[in-house]
């Protein structure tokens, strides 16, 4: 059986896939083992083993929604709220964000032959990456999203930044510590997308008014970003020090790496 030049897996290819397939999720997943048809899985802090026959029959019957199906299986074990379909980007559209990543994780997924992921080459071996957001999990997009879709990467990239700045003025302010030389602006809401915050540079060309010398930006880690002025060189290199210990520290890391400001752009910003 074929869906368009497709070839049909087999039930246990699709095992497989799946397995692949859900290690995009670690941060809510783990798949500890496969058995046969089955998937022991660790999710919520409880271990579930969940039989893929009847994913399998539902994929059989209608290849189209692998997609879908793999939605509804991690919404089943994140007690997720239902997974809306990959066709319904009009729905969609409101939950996509963007979200920073290592450029190591496109080797993840190329190892594992997943679908490429909707990407954005970004500065210091990051990518932007985009996510449909729920609850409790995120979604990545791929090529395949696009095709069904029949959006643009620029699409998805407008859309997602729209989302991710007005989420940011409606839920998440920024801690403003210290004054002077020793101002410090903060996210840290631990929503997920506090260091891609570092993509909205209105905030911090308004944070660049407001410190002395020129901002210095550091994401350590997914849910961190601190900014600072560097008038004075001792409390940056301090800043900038506990910067390298939690890129490597903490859980998500992202970068040592610091950022700066120039004419509106993101660049990255050398120490002296």
């Amino acid at each position: 059986m074929r869906n368009g030049d497709t070839p049909l897996m087999e039930a246990d290819q699709f095992a497989a896939y799946i397995e692949r397939r859900l290690s995009l999720y670690d941060d809510v997943l783990e798949v500890r083992e496969r058995r046969g048809s089955s998937l022991i899985v660790h999710a919520r802090g409880h271990e579930v083993t969940v039989s893929l026959d009847r994913f399998y029959r539902a994929y059989a019957r209608d290849p189209a929604r692998l997609d879908a199906i793999v939605q509804t299986m991690v919404s089943m074990l994140t007690r997720d709220i239902p997974a809306r379909d990959r066709g319904d980007f009009a729905v969609l559209r409101e939950h996509l964000f963007p979200m920073l990543k290592p450029i190591s994780l496109l080797v993840f997924v190329r190892d594992r032959r997943l679908p490429m992921l909707v990407y954005r080459p970004f500065l210091a071996d990051l990518i932007i990456t985009y996510v449909v957001d729920e609850p409790q999990s995120v979604a990545y997009i791929n090529e395949q999203h696009l095709d069904q879709w029949g959006v643009s990467e620029r699409d998805i990239h407008e859309a997602a930044l729209r989302n991710l700045r007005r989420r940011t003025d409606e839920r998440v302010p920024y801690a403003m510590i210290g004054e002077d030389e020793q101002r410090l602006f903060i996210f840290n809401s631990n929503d997920g997308y506090d260091a891609t915050r570092l993509l909205l540079t209105d905030i911090l060309a308004d944070w660049a008014q407001r410190v002395r010398g020129q901002l210095v930006i550091g994401i350590p880690n997914r849910d961190f970003l601190i900014a600072l002025g560097d008038e004075n060189p001792d409390i940056l290199r301090s800043v900038a020090a506990q910067i390298q210990i939690d890129a490597v520290q903490r859980d998500y890391g992202l970068t040592d790496r610091l950022f700066t400001l120039v004419g509106g752009q993101i660049r990255e910003y050398e120490m002296a």
